[in-house]
């Protein structure tokens, strides 16, 4: 159908978008730049960040406590404008969805979750800046990221009918062994959000764990604790010590050996299980993205965390999360038509 073919273009053009707004979160956020612009949804109360004399003045007025910084508001507000887009995005794909629903195999549900997803993620944005930068907050802003553009990869696999079924024989407990895969990375995710949101990429600068002590400072207590009352300024993490951040990236490195260690099982079982080619493909596909990412993460440390190199590191994550996915909606596509026969 034509208005399949539409939809799926702009499903791409969205995709695309969504993966660029998450390079821009983690570049404003490793830029140290997530207060840039003290409110929201605008920059001192302007559209863009304030330049002249006279904004400048009315500035000054109205946030006393504040100076101007253009090299951290412009990465804010850069951000948002393509968070803004994006919502925009996925308003017009739901919209579009909902008013040809009576399509056969339109999963218009799907794209109204979506849109109360994104909804949801702006509001996390949002909260991120007046709750100043709180970590639960930043954390799951970050998730909620990831989980748009999972959300919207599926999307577009269920309306291009992506992997058709090929009659491959698979074991039983593959798809466990993947879904469980997809929730430890998840999961390791969350602690990378957490150890950006902490402040705490950079406290260990050895490898495999962390320099030489740090099972002496253990103290997670400390380190994970989710709720504190007091209205904090949370930039710099002035809320936790030393011991606390060690904790924090070191459980981070060690999850990084539980998600290689399952990688590497899957995709051993991909390759001695699986016969056709799609899943040797996606085999190989899964060894090059685990390598790059953990060479990303290694480069993190000798290199003492260059900009570009995070950035990447967190963006690959996103996609490699979106390899699992493809997975397994094939592995479904499979059982789906091994219940037809």
């Amino acid at each position: 159908m034509a208005s399949r073919a539409k939809l799926l273009v702009f499903l791409k053009f969205a995709l695309v978008l969504t993966l660029i707004v998450i390079m821009l979160g983690a570049w404003t956020r490793l830029k140290d730049a997530g207060l840039g612009c003290p409110d929201w949804p605008f920059c001192y109360g302007h559209i863009t960040v304030p330049v002249s004399e006279q904004s400048l003045t009315r500035v000054q007025e109205r946030f006393p406590d504040h100076v101007v910084e253009p090299e951290k508001a412009w990465p804010e507000m850069i951000h948002r404008y393509f968070a803004s887009a994006i919502g925009f995005c996925i308003l017009l794909v739901a919209a579009f969805m909902w008013r040809r629903r009576q399509e056969p195999g339109m999963p218009w549900r799907h794209g109204l979750a979506l849109l109360v997803l994104v909804s949801v993620q702006g509001a996390f944005g949002a909260w991120t800046v007046t709750m100043k930068l709180y970590p639960p907050v930043v954390t799951g802003h970050l998730l909620l990221g990831f989980s748009t553009l999972t959300v919207l990869y599926l999307l577009y696999l269920r309306t291009a009918n992506a992997f058709p079924a090929t009659g491959q024989r698979r074991p039983k407990w593959l798809p466990n062994l993947l879904g469980f895969t997809i929730v430890v990375l998840i999961l390791q995710i969350a602690l990378g959000g957490w150890t950006a949101a902490n402040y705490a990429a950079t406290v260990c600068t050895e490898l495999p764990i962390c320099q030489a002590g740090w099972r002496e400072v253990w103290s997670p207590s400390e380190a994970f604790r989710l709720f504190r009352p007091d209205d904090a300024n949370y930039e710099f993490a002035p809320h936790l010590d030393t011991a606390a951040k060690v904790t924090i990236h070191a459980t981070h490195r060690m999850g990084a050996f539980v998600v290689t260690g399952l990688m590497l099982l899957l995709i051993a079982a991909l390759m001695i299980k699986t016969q056709h080619t799609r899943y040797r493909a996606f085999a190989g596909l899964l060894a090059f993205g685990l390598v790059v990412q953990v060479v990303l993460g290694v480069v993190n440390v000798v290199a003492d965390l260059p900009l570009w190199n995070a950035v990447a590191h967190n963006v690959w994550a996103a996609v490699l999360l979106q390899m699992l996915v493809a997975l397994a909606f094939a592995l479904k596509q499979e059982s789906s038509w091994r219940k037809l026969q």
